[in-house]
């Protein structure tokens, strides 16, 4: 995916190393762990005044009968399943 988003955004990569050094520097960077502890994460308000923070929640298998109503549970399993399909998962 890293590779489609480069290619995507008209970066190419030279050589097999470059590639390798420059997609796990990516993959790294975007770590939830470490997206979620950056400064402008923590502080940062949308021009809404919505807080980046509310876009990382740490969660639990499970935990959304704790924040969502179970129309809205049920609504995203049918969007992820949906979108999802073709991809040998079973849900």
């Amino acid at each position: 995916m890293v590779m489609k988003l480069a290619q995507f955004l008209g970066h190419l990569f030279f050589d097999a190393k470059e590639t390798s050094v420059v997609v796990d520097g990516i993959l790294i960077l975007c770590i939830f762990k470490n997206l979620s502890n950056l400064e402008v994460t923590k502080t940062g308000k949308l021009a809404l005044g919505v807080e980046y923070r509310a876009y990382f929640r740490h969660s639990e298998v499970g935990d959304a009968k704790n924040h969502l109503i179970p129309s809205m549970i049920e609504k995203l399993d049918q969007v992820t399943e949906e979108k999802l399909q073709g991809y040998g998962l079973k849900f």
